[in-house]
Formats: C-alpha cells, sequence, structure tokens
C-alpha cells in the first residue's frame, strides 16, 4: 500500500471505510450537536422564530440527509474517486431533505400540536437554499473528520507493518551472525582435534569427547533466541575444559558468577567469542599460556560481564576477525545505543573484554 493513495483527497475515499455501525454511533452525537448550532444561528438572526421548531426541523433535516448518505454509501460502495462521492452526496441530499421536510413537521404536530404547512416547508426558496449550504458544509465537515480519521489509522497500521518487517529483518540477521559463530568455534576445534590425532591421540579423544558432550548441550538448548547466563557460563566452562586439554595444563580459568543472575536471561553464543579471542591469540601464543577469568556482576544500570585474560595484549587484537565483529554487530541489534561492548588493556599484561546491556532488556 502506498501512502502517496492514502494521503491524496482526489483518490482516497475515507468514507467507504468509515461508515461501520460503530463509527456511525461515534459521529452521530457530533452530527446533534452540528444540527442544534444550525438551530440556534436561525433563531438568534430571526430566520426562525421559534428556536423548538428551528431545532427539530433542523435535526430532522440534518439526521435524515446523513443516514440517507450513509445508506447510499453501504449500497453502492463508491471508488476512490471524488466523482462518485459527489452525486451520492447530491441525492442522499435530497432525498432526506425531502424526507424531513416531511418527519419534522409531523414531530411538531404531534408533540407541540403546531401545524406545519409541508408544501411550503419544502418548496420555499428560502429553506432550500438554507439546507443545501448547510448541507454542503456538513458533508465537508464529517468527510473531513472521516479523511484524517481513517488516514491516521492507515498510517498505524502501516507503521506496524513497517516495524514488523523491521522485526523479522533483525531476527534473520541475528540468526545469520549466530550461524557465523558457532561454526567459527567448531571447525577450529575440529582442526585442533585432528592435529592432536597425529600427535597425541589420547589428548585427541579425550577433546573428541568433551566436544561431543558440549555440542549434546548446545543441541538440547535447540538454538533458542534466549538462554540464560548460567547455560551460557556452563557452554564456556565446556569451551575451556577442551582448550585445557589442547593446551597441555598452559591454561587455566575461571568463572564467576552470582547465584541472583544465573537464571537472567541472556542472548546465547555472545560470550564464546570473547573467550575464544582470548584463548587463540592472547593465551595459545605464549609458551607459558596464561589465565582467563570470566565474572558477571550487577551495575547501576544493567549487567556487566569482563573477560579477562593475561595473555599477548592489543598487539594480537588485529587477527581476532570476525568474532568481535559479530559480537559488536549483535550487541548493536539487540540493545542499539544501551548496549555496550569495550576492548582494553588488563594490567599487567592481556586484554579485558567488557560487555554491558541493559536490565530492562533482559
Amino acid at each position: 500500500m502506498k501512502l502517496d493513495s492514502v494521503y491524496h483527497p482526489a483518490e482516497y475515499n475515507p468514507l467507504k471505510d468509515y461508515f461501520s455501525i460503530s463509527r456511525i454511533l461515534k459521529t452521530l452525537p457530533l452530527l446533534l450537536i452540528f444540527n442544534t448550532l444550525i438551530a440556534a444561528f436561525l433563531t438568534l438572526t430571526r430566520v426562525e422564530g421559534s428556536f423548538v421548531v428551528s431545532l427539530i426541523m433542523s435535526q430532522s433535516y440534518g439526521i435524515s440527509i446523513f443516514f440517507l448518505i450513509v445508506l447510499l454509501f453501504r449500497i453502492f460502495n463508491p471508488e476512490r474517486k471524488i466523482w462518485t462521492i459527489i452525486p451520492i452526496c447530491i441525492i442522499g441530499t435530497i432525498g432526506g431533505y425531502f424526507s424531513g421536510g416531511h418527519i419534522g413537521p409531523f414531530i411538531i404536530e404531534r408533540l407541540f400540536s403546531i401545524s406545519i404547512d409541508i408544501d411550503h416547508q419544502i418548496f420555499t426558496t428560502r429553506n432550500v437554499v438554507f439546507v443545501v449550504t448547510f448541507s454542503g458544509i456538513a458533508c465537508y465537515f464529517f468527510y473531513t473528520i472521516a479523511y484524517f480519521k481513517v488516514s491516521a489509522e492507515l498510517i498505524q497500521k502501516e507503521r506496524i507493518n513497517r516495524l514488523s518487517s523491521e522485526k523479522e529483518a533483525l531476527e534473520a540477521n541475528l540468526r545469520l551472525l549466530q550461524a557465523q559463530i558457532e561454526p567459527h568455534f567448531l571447525f577450529n576445534t575440529l582442526s585442533n582435534i585432528l592435529s592432536l590425532i597425529d600427535t597425541d591421540p589420547s589428548k585427541g579423544k579425550s577433546m573428541l569427547s568433551d566436544l561431543i558432550q558440549y555440542l549434546r548441550t548446545s543441541l538440547s538448548r535447540t538454538r533458542p533466541a534466549i538462554t540464560t547466563l548460567d547455560q551460557e557460563m556452563n557452554m564456556i566452562r565446556s569451551y575451556l575444559d577442551i582448550q585445557k586439554v589442547r593446551m597441555s595444563g598452559r591454561l587455566s580459568f575461571t568463572i564467576d558468577l552470582p547465584d541472583d543472575l544465573k537464571q537472567l536471561p541472556f542472548p546465547p553464543m555472545l560470550l564464546q567469542p570473547l573467550v575464544e579471542n582470548a584463548v587463540e591469540h592472547g593465551l595459545s601464543p605464549r609458551l607459558d599460556g596464561g589465565e582467563i577469568t570470566v565474572k558477571a556482576m550487577r551495575i547501576d544500570n544493567g549487567v556487566r560481564i569482563e573477560v579477562n585474560d593475561t595473555g599477548n595484549g592489543f598487539s594480537v587484537m588485529k587477527q581476532a576477525g570476525v568474532g568481535i565483529a559479530n559480537v559488536r554487530e549483535r550487541i548493536r541489534l539487540l540493545y542499539g545505543d544501551k548496549g555496550l561492548l569495550t576492548i582494553e588493556e588488563n594490567t599487567p599484561h592481556g586484554v579485558r573484554a567488557i560487555i554491558e546491556v541493559p536490565k530492562d532488556d533482559l
């Protein structure tokens, strides 16, 4: 749906969508007020002597014209062209004028015993001019209300559709980024196992066993959009156990997760690339290896998770590749400006990667 077709008055007919039963009931009070103002105007200008007579005739004409136009719209359901609307308004005005010219005098005579010449009421030039003029004003007034009302609703629907499309695109992008991250770890691990099969078969077998356990745990989650911090830390622990075997004891690690944060919702595979980079680019190249500390803590505006290593530091960060870039992009897509990934020096040596996410979005 193009918005131009919604906004252009010559092409868009809001009355086609406007005259439902509920909207007619909502419009009716405005119509009664409008008719009352006309009666007051005619009385004050002394066109009509009695306000009561003027009020009844005004309501009779106005309501008759309104409902006849509504009926014609519901019957003929005109196209979105202004020239198809005008004839219906004209026919409705003429039919409503004659109907109101009979209904009004009948009510007045029944309620107030005042006799009114119907032929004189209908066929006088003055009454025709007044009814046609005020009817035209009323048609334009209610058409404008309907136009802006329905246009606003269509704009809202268009906005909802656009947001829904953006959400689907966002979810697809997140799935793509996650799909890039998981094979990155898997291929590296399989490559390490392949190397160990030739050099140290027992360690290769042990690492393969750890990898099977890791994959079993990973697949049991059926790739949800959100897991918990406890699940993610268990995945990190399995990963580091694998790397500990590969590095022959040169790697030690600590995971610090407070009990009150364990069930906190958290996106899957967001931490692992940071830990993987710390191992592959920070600790693995060092002869003496090093230590990795992963800890989570509450902060004023959310949760902070640190991945600290005692590796080679910033000199190797250029090798980090797709992992860090994907983590940064996922944080941006998930949390916008509220999420943060910071990479800084870890004194006395190594790198500290910090993720901060808002608590309201967890």
